[in-house]
């Protein structure tokens, strides 16, 4: 559907959530994922608790109900008694904290006083404590736009959560690598009224964030939530929008969602619809479907039941559809597989289909007492299941009633959305007892607002005009996240096109090659492009040494150094080692004549590894090779 979105009366804002590339938020573990075999597992259930209120989060409430037991993995060496709950936290990451102190100061939001840690009630699994530490930091500030500024609504510093691995029927396993990473979660005002718009905030916010050098990248490390309204409608929460590119296309799904959703509302206030008519009034059908051919139901039909409810005056209304290849019937499986735990439903507007029969969709009606202007839902199960899911059906009709239902939906692939849960409310908030207030001092706040990294754009003028960096290393290093270390090597003397090429290039094929290049820290670094400079290092066999120190952090520059002899060749052994190369190779040499050199340059480089530097390389080659060629 197109929209004029000004007319519909869209409204969004964004909260975004990105991991920082430091240390745990509570503890000193490294903030790594691990893909290797989990050292350990434990089991837990979940329960919720009351707020300082005495009252229970309507969203937790729902995740107990099913019953649900988690098991958590982790590894010894990354995984410390914070994240298994067993111990209390450790004071916050002061890198962290800082890195939030200056995205605040970046868009001029006004940062707290005092900082209080809060517990956030959490209990659907991914969390083993069952709630979420978070800090809200500052309110207010303005984020730029192409065409307009926006509203920055809240910045908070929080954990996150367990990742989940592998979801049975009644069972959940996570693994604890990513619960206690960092995460900045930054909200704006709903004051984005397109979906172009929505994408475009998402690109700012990430920009601006990136521009600290502490943001981890990859998939996963940065989620987005859309929080969407239209006018009639309700403000509906899509979580995990991950992919920057359907940004826009969330929105517009949503959008029709709601419109959608209006209209069915006032086809129901035409149709008279009684609100005290839509209960679960189930009624068994196993006669009809004894002999059914629909494999949904003969495959359980055996020992279960099908329980049918009709529900009066929605006759085509369960099939009208929603959003791309979803209607209102998908609506009601969703929420009848979130809420009861059942595979989902079928329902007559989309019968006879999969195998169902005219025959047994008449007869269905028939059982249940249907007119033509009614519609009909049946589900199986057991009993228990059956009423259960035929109640959610009830309350979901009922809603569709009064339009468009506050809720929390989850992003699909394409750009739909399903149903997750309620909205939370305030009442999941609690405070910290386990940690102090943290008072944030004035002196160190302004220093740090003297001294905020650059944005991408000064970067790209500095590198180019001043640093004289190819225009593809500026756009590489504008916002990576050696961006402002690469700024203070160049401040110490360190030439810009080889600091930069080492940083973006040879770290880069050093993880390639099985490196760690998270364990370099700046002084590791610094040291190493050190001692390049000095001549202590050759390019030669500086990737080689990069490995091995990546597997041995331990070792000062001078222990790694200690017996390597680089550059340590004198001119008559360089020739002496090249006259054997040219003698090996007087075939090529006579085929290819001065042409040879590269093929010839990549031998002599393996054989001295990093002995003599590449220009003495080449002159000892170059006259060596003009001597034959000459004749």
């Amino acid at each position: 559907m197109a929209f004029d979105y000004t007319k519909l009366g869209l409204k969004a804002g964004l909260e975004v959530h990105q991991q920082l590339d430091t240390s745990k938020l509570f503890c000193r573990c490294p903030s790594k994922l691990r893909d290797d075999k989990p050292q350990f597992s434990i089991e837990r259930r979940i329960r919720a608790v009351a707020s300082e209120l005495g009252e229970f989060d309507k969203a937790a409430l729902e995740a107990i109900q099913k019953g649900l037991t988690y098991i958590y993995e982790g590894y010894h060496d990354t995984t410390c008694l914070v994240e298994l709950d067993e111990e209390p936290p450790l004071p916050t990451d002061k890198e962290a904290l800082r890195t939030t102190l200056e995205v605040a100061l970046m868009c001029n939001s006004n940062i707290l006083d005092e900082l209080f840690v809060m517990r956030k009630a959490v209990a659907d699994g991914s969390n083993t404590s069952g709630f979420q530490r978070t800090m809200l930091v500052a309110l207010g500030g303005r984020l730029k736009l192409k065409n307009k500024d926006i509203g920055v609504q809240s910045i908070a510093l929080e954990e996150d959560a367990a990742r989940p691995i592998e979801k049975k029927e009644k069972v959940i396993h996570y693994n604890l690598d990513r619960l206690g990473i960092p995460l900045i979660e930054f909200a704006t005002d709903p004051e984005l009224y397109t979906p172009e718009e929505v994408k475009e905030a998402a690109i700012a916010i990430g920009t601006l964030m990136r521009r600290t050098c502490k943001m981890k990248r990859g998939l996963g490390t940065i989620r987005q939530d859309i929080n969407i309204s239209i006018a009639g409608g309700a403000r509906v929460e899509i979580k995990g929008c991950q992919d920057l590119e359907l940004m826009d296309e969330y929105v517009r799904r949503e959008a029709q969602r709601q419109f959608v959703l209006l209209q069915i509302k006032n086809e129901l206030q035409k149709r008279k619809v009684d609100y005290a008519v839509l209960k679960a009034n189930g009624i068994e059908l196993n006669p009809v479907f004894r002999n059914t051919e629909c494999k949904f139901i003969r495959k359980d039909i055996a020992n279960n039941k099908v329980i049918g409810m009709k529900i009066e005056k929605f006759a085509g209304l369960l099939g009208k559809e929603i959003q791309p290849g979803r209607r209102f019937g998908s609506e009601l499986a969703n929420y009848v597989k979130v809420r009861a735990g059942l595979q989902g439903l079928l329902h007559s507007d989309e019968l006879p289909a999969y195998g169902v029969s005219s025959d047994e969709v008449a007869n269905a009606r028939k059982l249940l007492g249907c007119k033509e202007e009614d519609a009909f839902v049946f589900v199986v199960g057991d009993n228990d299941s059956a009423e259960k899911a035929l109640n959610v059906v009830a309350e979901r009709c009922v809603q569709a009633l009064q339009g468009v239902p506050n809720e929390t939906r989850g992003a699909l692939e394409g750009g739909n959305t399903e149903y997750q849960r309620p909205l939370p409310g305030a009442a999941r908030m609690y405070p910290e007892t386990d940690l102090e207030t943290i008072k944030v001092d004035e002196k160190s706040l302004m220093q740090m607002k003297k001294n905020l990294p650059l944005t991408h754009l000064e970067r790209l003028e500095l590198y180019t005009k001043k640093y004289k960096l190819s225009q593809k290393l500026a756009e590489e290093m504008k916002l990576s996240n050696y961006a402002r270390m690469f700024e203070e090597f160049v401040s110490k003397g360190h030439e810009p096109t080889k600091t930069a090429a080492f940083l973006l290039e040879s770290l880069t094929q050093a993880r390639r090659n099985g490196a760690e290049v998270d364990v370099y820290s700046k002084e590791m670094l610094e040291s190493f492009l050190d001692a390049m400079k000095k001549g202590s290092i050759t390019k030669e066999v500086h990737l080689e040494l990069l490995i091995e120190w990546s597997r041995k952090p331990y070792l000062g520059i001078g222990q790694l150094l200690a017996g390597k002899k680089m550059g340590s060749v004198s001119g008559s052994e360089v020739e002496k080692v090249v006259a054997g190369i040219i003698s090996r190779n007087k075939k090529l040499i006579d085929e290819k004549g001065m042409h040879a050199m590269s093929a010839l340059m990549g031998e002599a480089m393996k054989e001295l590894k990093g002995k003599a530097s590449g220009s003495q390389i080449n002159e000892a080659l170059k006259k060596g090779l003009e001597k034959i060629v000459k004749k």
